[in-house]
Protein backbone atom coordinates (compact mmCIF):
# COMPACT_ATOMS: atom_id res chain seq x y z
CA UNK A 1 0.00 0.00 0.00
CA UNK A 2 1.34 3.44 -0.93
CA UNK A 3 1.65 6.09 1.80
CA UNK A 4 -0.91 8.87 1.39
CA UNK A 5 1.50 11.47 2.79
CA UNK A 6 4.89 10.89 1.11
CA UNK A 7 3.90 8.29 -1.53
CA UNK A 8 6.42 5.77 -0.22
CA UNK A 9 5.88 2.40 -1.91
CA UNK A 10 5.46 0.30 1.23
CA UNK A 11 3.55 0.68 4.52
CA UNK A 12 3.30 -1.51 7.60
CA UNK A 13 0.02 -2.80 9.04
CA UNK A 14 -0.20 -1.86 12.73
CA UNK A 15 -3.72 -3.11 13.48
CA UNK A 16 -6.29 -5.07 11.49
CA UNK A 17 -9.91 -6.05 12.21
CA UNK A 18 -12.60 -7.72 10.11
CA UNK A 19 -15.96 -5.95 9.94
CA UNK A 20 -18.72 -7.77 11.82
CA UNK A 21 -21.59 -7.18 9.38
CA UNK A 22 -19.91 -6.60 6.02
CA UNK A 23 -17.28 -8.30 3.94
CA UNK A 24 -14.48 -5.84 4.64
CA UNK A 25 -11.31 -5.40 6.70
CA UNK A 26 -10.31 -2.28 8.62
CA UNK A 27 -6.55 -1.69 8.77
CA UNK A 28 -4.40 0.89 10.51
CA UNK A 29 -1.18 1.49 8.52
CA UNK A 30 2.06 3.34 9.21
CA UNK A 31 4.65 4.55 6.75
CA UNK A 32 8.23 3.56 7.70
CA UNK A 33 9.60 6.56 5.81
CA UNK A 34 7.58 9.50 7.25
CA UNK A 35 5.82 7.76 10.20
CA UNK A 36 2.39 8.90 8.97
CA UNK A 37 -0.48 6.76 10.34
CA UNK A 38 -3.66 6.29 8.29
CA UNK A 39 -6.62 3.95 8.09
CA UNK A 40 -7.87 1.88 5.15
CA UNK A 41 -10.98 -0.18 4.61
CA UNK A 42 -10.53 -3.02 2.16
CA UNK A 43 -13.37 -4.85 0.43
CA UNK A 44 -13.22 -7.65 -2.12
CA UNK A 45 -14.11 -6.81 -5.69
CA UNK A 46 -16.74 -8.88 -7.50
CA UNK A 47 -14.88 -8.35 -10.76
CA UNK A 48 -12.05 -10.56 -9.57
CA UNK A 49 -13.92 -13.04 -7.40
CA UNK A 50 -17.40 -13.75 -8.78
CA UNK A 51 -18.70 -14.56 -12.20
CA UNK A 52 -22.21 -13.97 -13.51
CA UNK A 53 -24.06 -17.01 -14.80
CA UNK A 54 -25.89 -15.95 -17.97
CA UNK A 55 -29.02 -17.72 -19.29
CA UNK A 56 -26.99 -19.03 -22.26
CA UNK A 57 -24.89 -21.12 -19.80
CA UNK A 58 -21.87 -18.86 -20.25
CA UNK A 59 -19.99 -16.89 -17.61
CA UNK A 60 -19.37 -13.16 -17.63
CA UNK A 61 -17.50 -10.85 -15.26
CA UNK A 62 -19.28 -8.41 -12.96
CA UNK A 63 -18.89 -4.79 -14.03
CA UNK A 64 -19.36 -2.11 -11.39
CA UNK A 65 -19.25 0.50 -14.15
CA UNK A 66 -22.22 -1.00 -16.00
CA UNK A 67 -24.20 -1.19 -12.78
CA UNK A 68 -23.36 2.44 -11.94
CA UNK A 69 -24.56 3.59 -15.37
CA UNK A 70 -27.73 1.52 -15.04
CA UNK A 71 -28.51 3.06 -11.65
CA UNK A 72 -27.66 6.53 -12.93
CA UNK A 73 -30.16 6.11 -15.78
CA UNK A 74 -32.89 5.45 -13.21
CA UNK A 75 -32.42 8.96 -11.81
CA UNK A 76 -33.88 10.83 -14.79
CA UNK A 77 -35.87 12.99 -12.37
CA UNK A 78 -32.84 14.13 -10.33
CA UNK A 79 -29.56 14.68 -12.18
CA UNK A 80 -27.70 15.55 -8.96
CA UNK A 81 -28.49 12.16 -7.43
CA UNK A 82 -27.50 10.52 -10.72
CA UNK A 83 -24.14 12.25 -10.65
CA UNK A 84 -23.29 11.86 -6.96
CA UNK A 85 -25.15 8.87 -5.53
CA UNK A 86 -25.21 6.22 -8.26
CA UNK A 87 -21.64 5.06 -7.56
CA UNK A 88 -22.31 4.63 -3.83
CA UNK A 89 -25.54 2.75 -4.53
CA UNK A 90 -23.72 0.46 -6.98
CA UNK A 91 -21.09 -0.29 -4.33
CA UNK A 92 -23.87 -1.10 -1.85
CA UNK A 93 -25.37 -3.53 -4.36
CA UNK A 94 -21.93 -5.07 -4.96
CA UNK A 95 -21.41 -5.62 -1.21
CA UNK A 96 -24.84 -7.22 -0.87
CA UNK A 97 -24.20 -9.53 -3.81
CA UNK A 98 -20.77 -10.57 -2.56
CA UNK A 99 -22.03 -11.39 0.93
CA UNK A 100 -25.36 -13.08 0.15
CA UNK A 101 -24.98 -14.91 -3.18
CA UNK A 102 -22.58 -17.67 -4.17
CA UNK A 103 -23.74 -17.77 -7.82
CA UNK A 104 -24.88 -14.49 -9.33
CA UNK A 105 -27.39 -14.20 -12.17
CA UNK A 106 -28.55 -11.04 -13.96
CA UNK A 107 -31.92 -11.47 -12.25
CA UNK A 108 -30.20 -11.41 -8.85
CA UNK A 109 -28.39 -8.20 -9.74
CA UNK A 110 -31.64 -6.58 -10.91
CA UNK A 111 -33.55 -7.69 -7.79
CA UNK A 112 -30.90 -6.50 -5.32
CA UNK A 113 -30.50 -3.20 -7.19
CA UNK A 114 -34.27 -2.68 -7.19
CA UNK A 115 -34.50 -3.38 -3.44
CA UNK A 116 -31.62 -0.97 -2.74
CA UNK A 117 -33.21 1.76 -4.84
CA UNK A 118 -36.58 1.24 -3.11
CA UNK A 119 -34.95 2.06 0.21
CA UNK A 120 -33.25 5.15 -1.22
CA UNK A 121 -35.60 6.68 -3.83
CA UNK A 122 -39.03 5.25 -4.76
CA UNK A 123 -39.23 6.97 -8.14
CA UNK A 124 -35.79 5.74 -9.17
CA UNK A 125 -36.81 2.22 -8.12
CA UNK A 126 -39.91 2.37 -10.33
CA UNK A 127 -37.90 3.69 -13.27
CA UNK A 128 -35.26 0.96 -12.78
CA UNK A 129 -37.95 -1.72 -12.51
CA UNK A 130 -39.63 -0.51 -15.69
CA UNK A 131 -36.33 -0.50 -17.58
CA UNK A 132 -35.38 -3.99 -16.42
CA UNK A 133 -38.87 -5.47 -16.80
CA UNK A 134 -39.39 -6.13 -13.10
CA UNK A 135 -42.89 -4.67 -13.29
CA UNK A 136 -45.17 -7.33 -14.77
CA UNK A 137 -48.37 -5.38 -15.25
CA UNK A 138 -50.05 -2.25 -14.05
CA UNK A 139 -53.60 -2.59 -12.80
CA UNK A 140 -56.18 0.05 -13.45
CA UNK A 141 -58.48 0.98 -10.67
CA UNK A 142 -61.62 -1.10 -10.58
CA UNK A 143 -60.49 -3.56 -13.23
CA UNK A 144 -59.16 -6.99 -12.38
CA UNK A 145 -55.76 -7.95 -13.74
CA UNK A 146 -56.11 -11.32 -15.40
CA UNK A 147 -53.36 -13.35 -16.96
CA UNK A 148 -53.99 -14.62 -20.50
CA UNK A 149 -54.74 -18.14 -19.22
CA UNK A 150 -57.45 -16.82 -16.86
CA UNK A 151 -59.27 -14.80 -19.48
CA UNK A 152 -62.48 -16.33 -20.71
CA UNK A 153 -62.94 -15.96 -24.46
CA UNK A 154 -66.23 -14.38 -25.45
CA UNK A 155 -68.78 -16.93 -26.57
CA UNK A 156 -71.05 -16.42 -29.49
CA UNK A 157 -74.53 -16.90 -28.10
CA UNK A 158 -76.90 -17.30 -31.00
CA UNK A 159 -80.31 -18.86 -30.70
CA UNK A 160 -80.44 -22.32 -32.16
CA UNK A 161 -83.36 -23.12 -34.39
Amino acid sequence: MICINCFHQSTNVINSRPHKKQVSVWRRRQCPHCACVFTTTETPSLTDNKKISLPSNTLDVFSLGKLTISISNAFNHDKQKAAYDSMWLAQTVEQTLSSEYSIITPDDIAAVTHQTLKKYDQLAAVQYAATHRLIVSARRRGRPSLSPSERVPPTDVSPSL
